[in-house]
């Protein structure tokens, strides 16, 4: 391993490195197109292979030698990575000689965890960004320069552009990459980085190269010769997977009062990670609990999809796709669009917008009536979402019309819990014309000479994409494109109403968020640079505390596209499937206390949320809301700008929380609140 000492900036020494066999062999194999790191064959094989670059790695760094019949130690000195010297240490502490295919194997297993480890260290060095839904993607500065440059680290070329002048222009790499060539060529690894021409064109010299190493090729022959049929301990008897019982819906106090995310989460602790709910067609099988969610999470890609329960929701809106129902590669390139549209950049630059609309709403709150709280919450939302991403201010019926259509096609076509005649019905009709007149807006407030001049926003970059690539983005898919904010926007209208009844509920909450937005807005609204961390520290716990006790979306449902196998337990293809990636929130073994509200526990004492598979407030998998940290953010805004302007109070005072579980989990219609006080005049109306 190249290194040397280099003076940083502060003229502090610090040690450069290459980067490893083992992370460039990741960057190898990561899709362009996929976005994550793909086995062309067995995962297995694949696994083999980053096992053997981890001992590869420590070969170069002078710790082990090896031939085809044993691996030994020749210095047990820790390396000082984080990776390697764990792996160095077990080899050393093993008495017995082993064979490189014995280490070959038994580090195997755990490949799939150290990928993801490698993966997000790439990320932390500005070589990979990593997208929410588990994507990852070359940063644009390598993508600019061609190079790997950070701190500590030696500036060289990005591999693939190594390996192909390597294979193409007989250039001799250095052994660092020749290992790389036959490691990749062990583990499948070139139809990742070369097409089916290119990968015949070059195969004799990959052999050529390949052979040039001794120590690589016992490694190779390791990987090579590997069987997971007899690596791997034998697997008990695949267990059937266990029905939830009649007398345990009749029994359950949750599902009584319409609490699914609670009642899944009992079931949960009955039934243990894997089980089947009767209803949802011929039943679903459910996966819950920290070990599924960090399951679903590295391995859902590859056996679930969401397509299927969405292609009738899609037809009544005349589209045949959207994001929601994308996977695979289309869906990482729709993420990419999606992208800065719902960032959180969206809601900084338009904070005084979200603010002046927040204020006319709460303006309609003064006159002493009472408030529905969860219909007034989506208003809210939905007024500021349709401002900021899409540019339009329709009027509040239309609003309405959409959100009542959008949730009557859920109830037909998602959840089938209504005939579809109910979606034709005269007052249905009404609200579909109100659908037209936001598309008609939404056309006439995008032409060029409208845009002119204006910042822009979510549905340019449709626009864009549609001009650029019509039939990715045909005219037929754009419009139902164009809602996706919208209607995402009435989740986040449920979880304001949540927010609400939490703030009111417990006092001593309501005065540290009024407290912190006091001090916020006390020369006038902020801007995105006193919004900063520090700033919202309170408010913020406070809506991640609001988001576990009270998740929108408790399950994500899926059609398992392939048979898999998880705690011994057999899915069979086309399997519905219910991804309860919620039921962890209601735990004491994870959160303390689960059922009290205390937002403190998200606090640098505690970070209760940051156990591994335990938290997960927007989803998982590459289906992980693309809009997370928009809405922490516009949530966060709109409590502030509540909480500074008015003291609220529930009617009745003593009210208890009634769930409204379909279309998604809200407050029912009986949660109502009026302004007790004004706190702060709202300012007049320029």
């Amino acid at each position: 391993m190249t290194e040397e000492v280099l003076e940083s900036e502060s003229g502090e020494s610090v040690e450069s490195h290459r980067l490893t066999i083992a992370e460039e062999l990741v960057l190898l194999m990561l899709k362009d197109d996929l976005g994550f790191v793909a086995a062309p064959t067995s995962d297995w094989r694949m696994w083999c292979g980053f096992a053997g670059a981890v001992i590869l790695d420590l070969s170069f760094r002078s710790r082990v030698d090896a031939d085809l019949d044993n691996l030994v130690v020749i210095d047990p000195t820790p390396t000082g990575d984080v990776v390697l010297d764990p792996a160095l240490e077990i080899i050393a502490y093993e008495q017995t000689p082993r064979t490189p295919q014995y280490w070959v194997e038994y580090f195997a297993p755990n490949a799939d965890v150290f990928i993801e480890f490698v993966l997000q260290r790439l990320v932390n060095m500005g070589i990979l960004v990593h997208d929410t839904g588990g994507y990852w993607q070359l940063s644009n500065k390598v993508l600019r320069t061609g190079q790997y440059v950070g701190p500590g680290l030696e500036q060289q070329e990005e591999v693939k552009a190594r390996i192909r002048r390597a294979l193409f222009d007989e250039e001799i790499p250095d052994p660092h990459d020749v290992t790389l060539i036959g490691l990749l060529l062990v583990c499948d690894g070139f139809p990742s980085m070369l097409d089916a021409d290119e990968f015949e064109m070059a195969q004799e010299r990959i052999q050529l190269l390949a052979s040039m190493d001794l120590f690589g090729q016992a490694i190779r022959s390791a990987v090579g010769d590997s069987d997971p049929a007899s690596a791997q301990p034998e697997r008990p008897k695949r267990l059937p997977v266990p029905k939830v019982k009649l007398t345990d819906y009749l029994k359950s106090k949750a599902l009584r009062r319409k609490d699914m995310c609670r009642f899944i989460s009992e079931m949960h602790e009955k039934y243990g990670p894997v089980f089947r709910l009767a209803g949802f067609g011929k039943g679903a099988v459910v996966l819950a609990g920290a070990d599924m969610n960090q399951w679903v999470a590295r391995r859902g890609r590859l056996y679930l999809r969401t397509r299927d329960y969405l292609e009738d929701f899609q037809t009544a809106w005349g589209t045949a796709r959207s994001i929601a129902s994308l996977d695979g590669a289309d869906h990482f390139r729709m993420r990419k669009i999606y992208r800065a549209g719902t960032s959180r950049a969206a809601v900084e630059d338009r904070l005084d917008d979200l603010f002046r609309i927040g204020r006319e709403r709460i303006g309609t709150w003064l006159d002493g009536a009472v408030v529905p709280g969860e219909m007034e919450c989506q208003r809210l939302t939905g007024c500021q979402i349709a401002q900021v991403t899409t540019s339009i201010d329709p009027a509040i019926s239309v609003l309405d019309g959409l959100l009542e259509y959008e949730f009557r096609a859920l109830k037909i076509y998602v959840m089938k819990v209504m005939p579809e005649f109910m979606l034709k019905t005269p007052r249905m009709k009404r609200y579909l014309k109100d659908v037209l007149e936001v598309y008609r807006q939404i056309h006439v407030s995008h032409t060029i000479e409208e845009r002119a001049g204006k910042p822009r926003d979510f549905v340019d970059d449709l626009l864009t994409l549609h001009k650029s690539d019509p039939q990715f983005m045909p005219q037929t898919d754009l419009e139902f494109a164009f809602l996706a904010t919208l209607i995402a926007g009435h989740y986040l209208g449920s979880q304001m109403s949540f927010a609400l009844y939490e703030m009111m509920k417990n006092p001593d909450c309501y005065e540290r968020v009024a407290a912190e937005a006091d001090v916020l807005f006390e020369g006038g609204d902020p801007t995105k640079d006193h919004v900063t961390m520090d700033a919202i520290d309170f408010t913020h716990r406070f809506i991640m505390e609001v988001m576990r006790l009270h998740p929108v979306i408790p399950v994500h449902n899926r059609m398992a596209m392939n048979e898999f196998e998880v705690d011994d337990y057999l899915v069979p293809a086309r399997s519905n499937i219910l991804v309860a990636f919620t039921a962890t929130q209601y735990l004491d073994e994870h959160f303390k206390d689960a059922e009290k509200f205390d937002p403190d526990r998200f606090g640098p004492e505690r970070e209760e949320h940051r156990k591994r598979g335990a938290f997960y407030p927007f989803g998982l998998g590459t289906h992980t809301c693309l809009g997370s940290r928009f809405t922490e953010l516009h949530l966060v805004s709109n409590l502030l700008l509540v909480a500074h302007h008015c003291e609220l109070e529930m009617i009745p005072k003593d009210y208890q929380l009634k769930l409204s579980p379909l279309p998604k989990f809200s407050p029912d219609k009986s949660f109502k609140f009026k302004v007790k006080n004004l706190r702060h005049p709202l300012p007049e109306a320029a």
